[in-house]
């Protein structure tokens, strides 16, 4: 409701009380004495004003007032005078209105005295002789008792009906707005988590190939002077690296553009040339698998690929061409589960700030809770400098593997056993970069 209809509502019931008392004075004042009439048409017209903001007040007031008259201390009704009872009937229904107070029910306990009341007082006083009816007053008062019994509780239930309706509609608009903000807060959601995927996708294409160029960037100046073959090698290393971080970069702002899913992903199979470029930078690479592949989900193989690219890169940025990096791929289990074991780091890398969602381990943990899976990272058990990160990925649509915990510590056992050096003579596949 406008501001302006909202004030004006307040004044709705005084004005009507204020008209009430009006007509029924001017209606009045020429046929006789008024003063006790005045007094009784004053308090019903209060009670009328203030029957919304306090509906108690108002039903005791006219409860009062018949009282008063029952009692000989107010005049009772006259043959002209007796309708002044239908503002009784106002009261009721504007005060069964108040949807805080449990005032409907003290105003359906006054309906039987009330009629009552109204009854008695007009049959006493001459309804009889007023309509010329020979009837007996016994007769007189159960009709007139009924009357005003049903126009009370026609106005009793009036009233509780818009109480119900105005109760309904703000119900409505309470679910309204709520169904509103929930679909604002949805769309705050869905804007993070887009916010967030953005963030993880372009820190994981840049951060890998920066971390190319600069370790191929640093090894070149200080090869400058004396290996200039080198350098030169060097250099177009740095160049295939800004080359390949521009077409990610461009494919990655083209998928914004396209449907989800539509944009090419990295998958396993992108894994050899990620170890390639890194193996060009002087990062010694080693790749273990245990057992036959299974089956993954595009979704899944991206973040493989993702995590991997990260540990790797992490492992570039804190030791340069001096890291040793072993991976291990465990196709044994309901799954994949791998690990990474960087060796010869200067410190472990640390997580990001919590505020910074998306980076470093954050980030890869997010990835790997999306693919149905689960990652740990910290430092490996031994006097080593070692870090280990392990991931177990779900096969295909299995996104709640139960794993043994034995299991995941031979596995943990397995990497830290082999992340020294390779062993070429062992009858698993090895493969180094």
């Amino acid at each position: 409701m406008p501001p302006v209809l909202t004030a004006l509502r307040h004044w709705l019931e005084p004005a009507v009380g204020a008209l009430f008392f009006a007509f029924w004075v001017s209606a009045e004042i020429g046929r006789h004495h008024v003063g006790g009439e005045l007094a009784v048409l004053l308090a019903l017209s209060t009670a009328l004003a203030l029957s919304r903001v306090r509906p108690r007040s108002a039903l005791l007031i006219v409860a009062g007032v018949l009282l008063l008259q029952l009692l000989g201390l107010l005049p009772p009704p006259e043959s002209t005078t007796w309708p002044v009872y239908c503002g009784v009937l106002g009261v009721v229904f504007v005060a069964t209105q108040n949807v805080k107070s449990p005032v409907q029910w003290y105003a359906l306990a006054l309906g039987i005295p009330v009629a009552g009341a109204v009854a008695l007082l007009m049959v006493l006083h001459g309804w009889t002789s007023w309509i010329g009816d020979t009837q007996p007053l016994r007769y007189a008062l159960l009709l007139i008792g009924a009357v005003a019994l049903g126009l009370y509780a026609g106005a009793w239930a009036a009233g509780i009906a818009v109480r119900l309706n105005v109760t309904q509609l703000r119900g409505s608009a309470l679910l309204r707005k709520t169904a509103t903000e929930l679909g604002m807060a949805e769309v705050e959601l869905l804007i993070g988590r887009e916010r967030d995927r953005i963030a993880r996708e372009v820190h994981d294409v840049l951060a890998h190939s920066l971390a190319v160029v600069l370790a191929q960037a640093d090894g070149a100046r200080f090869i400058a002077e004396s290996r200039p073959e080198a350098t030169r090698e060097a250099l177009h290393a740095i160049s295939d690296a800004a080359r390949s971080a521009l077409v990610d970069v461009r494919t990655f702002i083209e998928g914004l553009r396209e449907e989800p899913g539509d944009e090419p992903q990295p998958s396993l199979a992108d894994l050899d040339p990620l170890i390639a470029r890194l193996a060009g930078a002087g990062m010694q690479v080693g790749v273990t698998h245990f057992g036959p592949a299974k089956p993954l989900t595009p979704a899944q193989e991206l973040a493989v690929f993702r995590i991997v690219q990260e540990c790797l890169t992490n492992a570039l940025r804190h030791a340069g061409d001096q890291a040793t990096t072993q991976i291990s791929f465990d196709w044994r289990g309901p799954g994949l589960a791998f690990t990474v074991t960087s060796t010869g780091t200067a410190s472990a890398p640390t997580p990001p700030p919590p505020t910074r969602v998306g980076h470093g381990i954050r980030g890869m943990k997010d990835r790997a809770r999306l693919a149905g899976g689960w990652l740990t990272a910290g430092q490996a058990e031994g006097p080593d400098d070692d870090f280990l990160v392990t991931v177990f990925i779900p096969a295909g649509a299995d996104l709640q593997p139960e794993v043994d915990s034995e299991w995941v510590s031979e596995l943990r056992a397995e990497a830290g056993a082999t992340a020294g050096a390779l062993n070429p003579a062992d009858d698993r596949l090895s493969v180094t970069a």
